[in-house]
């Protein structure tokens, strides 16, 4: 069977190759605005004309009343599923606007104001700078307000470590290394004590997380070494160092120790805990250039204390000078703080609001981006998983040349941690869905992105079955939901609204990373964000929600609700507008937009289920000629269809004209009026109960899916000016629009095709493909299509985030419009069922505010 299935990248290279060709030489090719004469005619589509207008007045009669057995779809002539008359009391429009600027502008003062990047104190780290003895002799430490912060800052169950949240081994190392600072200067008795008594209290949780975040093993060994030869009072019940002894070991023969010296690696973060296999004389090669060991206070603070390194020196001088009474865990984080930030504000949905700051933050990222990937700060020697995957990310979603290529750097790394399970490494989950999100903005040809997303998605599946996050919640406390989300749509089968309010809802300004220790990043993560996010995401909703009662008001004045043969979904189909292009700025755009898509899915249900072959083909004619007095021999709903398309195409194509400076009608009648003859095409082909071969179905099914209407129709309403040298870039001239239209063909079909066989209807590209390829099974076929489909969204990808010669706003129009059919055909059909899942989108999306 397999040999008959051809490469899937076919159907895609045969749609993209027919559409790069030269206009001048295609038959059937676009015409520019300066020839639209009458477009294309019937014969063009292989289609009979129609009767002409005129002829004896009893074959019009009879044209009028002859209707086959009508094939109702279900639902057809009901009210919109979505209950649109939701009311509720909005907040005062005013205020909540000066909330927003104001929240704006404090946001927009954290991006100027990075420097080297803030992050909350560690004990631990702090603890090891104040171990450093005095450069002059004395039997004092070099640093002592590091001792005064230790001192003041044990917490009341007497450990120290990050107060918000609670994570047994963190607590325990911060602890552990306080204690031995402590009893190495000889002060804070009491302080001492009531350490030791809360690891005595504690010693099982820590037990239970043994191994529980990056670097534990490698440190704590070491550290409780020293504290037994301090003396100290330790729990007994600590055979688990046994445990963790071997794993340490094992660490560090994955890596031979003249590998340790001779490239830098992650153990350059942990030389304090290795400090038996060292040699501190060849270790100083792999120092930064700022002093430092990876950025790492405790590990520079170890070299200095075994070396006297001058630079070693300079660097905790520097650190000391910067925070005056502590340290913190890794320094600087300059990377890793913009990185964060512009991943908070583009999440919740308020990349809009800080266009310049972003640039900014990533063009100074881009700047530090090399072949091996990026650390947390711009002297770092050692990539990061999780930096360099949401540095990847964002820097490809926002338009910079990022080869995938750095991903072989990680790919190893990342590999390793999916080998140990969930109790062995939580943090793992946080670099695996990061990971994750990072392998979704691939391109053709990628495999990498591929191999990592899969192995990825594997990782947070296993996760997710093993419960396993009651631990994770003191770095994330929403994490689960997260992962959950983020595995139930790719990005582009998805809608950024949705993933927007999925964020706000999971976002917490106190969640913090785990590096050796837990630590925030203020400027990334706090209450400002949450509040900015929830205000922007409501005042939006306000503006949708007046926008749907003009979409009702137009329907109704169209005597749309009058039809009985269509679907009514005015409000669903606005949504889709909604989520499209949901700026406030795109209102025309949206209205066109929602517009557009009504007309195409009640001229669907028109020539499906009503309209005769000889109908449509006098429908054809008619709005050929543009001419409102060609429809009266039509039946009633068949005029009212005809004029609430001439009204609006004419009422939105005058609107369009005060942006783009010409006359836009004849392009959009000549897009619809191409529409119209896929249309009668398949009207024929299903009185002829005929099926066609695939090449047959495609050129014309990626047409009727009515996906270039209804995208085109709109897009002159962005309120940019859109040439035609623009135009011809992602209109069918080009393969852009028809990608979209793929995906979109496809997705509907392979949910579609069971129920409209079953109607009589055989053309669909899952039958028409079992047809051309005899033996193939239904699940061979859906699965060679979903291959097709993939790759054709990877494509998408590219030409979404790549093709910078064409604006911002026209990309956003048809990407998103392939990812809005890629959720609404995610399981069923969700747009013709009542859908309870898209119910409930639509309801997230423009109904239920955020509170």
């Amino acid at each position: 069977m397999a040999q008959t299935l051809c490469p899937r990248l076919n159907l895609v290279s045969k749609l993209s190759t027919k559409s790069a060709e030269p206009v001048s030489n295609r038959a059937h090719a676009c015409p520019t605005f300066t020839n639209l004469s009458r477009g294309k005619s019937l014969a063009c589509y292989k289609v009979p004309s129609a009767v002409v207008v005129g002829q004896d007045a009893k074959t019009l009669q009879a044209l009028k009343t002859a209707h086959m057995e009508p094939k109702i779809y279900p639902n057809a002539g009901k009210p919109d599923y979505v209950h649109s008359n939701a009311t509720f009391e909005e907040a005062p429009l005013d205020e909540m606007d000066k909330q927003i600027q104001s929240l704006v502008a404090e946001i927009k003062e954290l991006f100027n104001s990075m420097e080297d990047g803030e992050i909350s104190p560690s004990a631990y780290d702090t603890a090891w700078v104040a171990r450093v003895p005095a450069i002059d002799g004395s039997a004092e430490p070099q640093f002592p307000q590091m001792m005064d912060w230790i001192l003041e800052n044990q917490l009341p169950d007497g450990s120290w470590g990050e107060k918000r949240r609670f994570l047994a081994c963190d607590r325990f190392l911060n602890t552990l290394a306080c204690l031995v600072t402590l009893t190495f200067w000889g002060v804070g008795n009491d302080q001492v004590q009531r350490g030791v008594d809360f690891l005595r209290r504690n010693t099982k949780g820590m037990i239970k997380e043994a191994g529980g975040h990056h670097g534990f093993e490698m440190v704590f060994p070491a550290l409780l070494n020293e504290a037994k030869l301090l003396g100290l009072d330790l729990p007994n019940g600590l055979s688990v160092i046994k445990q963790i002894n071997e794993k340490r070991d094992s660490n560090l023969k994955k890596a031979s120790v003249e590998e340790l010296h001779r490239h830098p690696t992650a153990k350059l973060q942990c030389l304090e805990g290795i400090q038996d296999v060292v040699d501190w004389k060849d270790i100083l090669k792999l120092q930064s250039k700022d002093g430092s060991f990876s950025g790492s206070p405790a590990s520079t603070a170890s070299v200095f204390m075994h070396t006297g390194d001058e630079k070693c020196l300079q660097f905790l001088t520097g650190l000391v000078a910067k925070f005056e009474d502590h340290v913190p865990c890794m320094y600087p984080v300059d990377i890793a703080e913009r990185l964060r930030a512009v991943d908070s504000v583009e999440r919740l949905g308020l990349e809009r609001h800080f266009r310049t700051e972003i640039k900014q933050a990533l063009d100074y990222v881009y700047q530090y981006w090399g072949e091996r990937g990026i650390g947390f700060g711009r002297e770092s020697l050692v990539p990061d998983i999780d930096v360099t995957a949401t540095g990847f990310r964002l820097l490809r979603m926002f338009g910079y040349t990022v080869s995938s290529d750095v991903l072989e750097n990680i790919k190893g790394e990342a590999e390793e941690l999916c080998k140990l399970c969930d109790n062995e490494n939580r943090a793992g989950v946080i670099e695996m869905l990061s990971l994750y999100r990072c392998s979704q903005v691939n391109f053709p040809g990628e495999n990498v992105m591929r191999e990592i997303g899969a192995f990825a998605k594997d990782y947070l599946v296993k996760s997710l079955q093993s419960n396993n996050f009651s631990q994770a919640k003191a770095i994330k406390e929403n994490l689960r939901q997260e992962v959950e989300y983020a595995l139930f749509a790719r990005w582009n089968r998805n809608m950024p609204r949705l993933m927007f309010r999925n964020h706000i809802e999971v976002f917490n300004p106190d969640d913090l990373w785990v590096g050796k220790t837990l630590y925030g990043m203020p400027n990334a993560s706090n209450d400002a964000y949450l509040e900015l996010a929830k205000l922007d995401y409501n005042r939006i909703q306000a503006i949708h929600r007046s926008e749907i009662q003009h979409i009702k008001r137009w329907y109704k004045a169209c005597n749309f609700p009058q039809l009985e043969f269509t679907r009514h979904r005015e409000v669903a189909i606005y949504w889709t507008a909604s989520t499209v292009m949901f700026e406030p700025q795109y209102t025309d755009c949206r209205l066109a937009y929602a517009k557009a898509g009504i007309m195409a899915v009640i001229t669907d249900d028109l020539y499906d289920t009503y309209a005769t072959l000889d109908q449509a083909k006098l429908f054809n004619e008619a709005f050929e000629r543009w001419d409102p007095s060609q429809i009266d021999h039509l039946p009633e709903d068949m005029r009212i269809v005809f004029m609430g398309l001439y009204n609006t195409l004419t009422d939105i194509s005058e609107r369009a004209r005060e942006v783009q400076g010409r006359d836009v009608l004849p392009y959009l009648r000549q897009k619809w009026l191409d529409l119209f003859f896929r249309y009668t095409k398949e009207t024929d082909w299903m009185e002829r109960h005929y099926s066609p071969s695939l090449d047959q179905y495609w050129e014309n099914a990626v047409e009727s899916i009515a996906l270039g209407v209804t995208t085109l129709t709109p897009i002159f309403s962005t309120g940019d000016v859109l040439p035609d040298h623009i135009l011809q870039k992602f209109d069918f001239r080009a393969e852009f629009l028809n990608l979209v239209s793929l995906t979109g063909r496809l997705i509907n079909d392979v949910r579609t095709f069971q129920e409209e066989r079953d109607r009589g209807e055989l053309a669909s590209c899952v039958q028409c493909y079992i047809n051309d390829h005899p033996g193939c099974t239904e699940e061979e076929a859906l699965n060679y299509l979903y291959g097709v489909n993939e790759d054709a969204l990877t494509k998408l990808n590219y030409h979404f985030l790549m093709r910078a010669e064409i604006p911002k706003s026209f990309r956003t129009v048809l990407f998103n419009t392939a990812r809005v059919m890629q959720l609404f055909y995610r399981n069923i059909d969700g747009f013709l069922n009542a859908a309870e899942e898209m119910k409930e989108f639509i309801k997230k999306t423009l109904y239920e505010p955020l509170l």
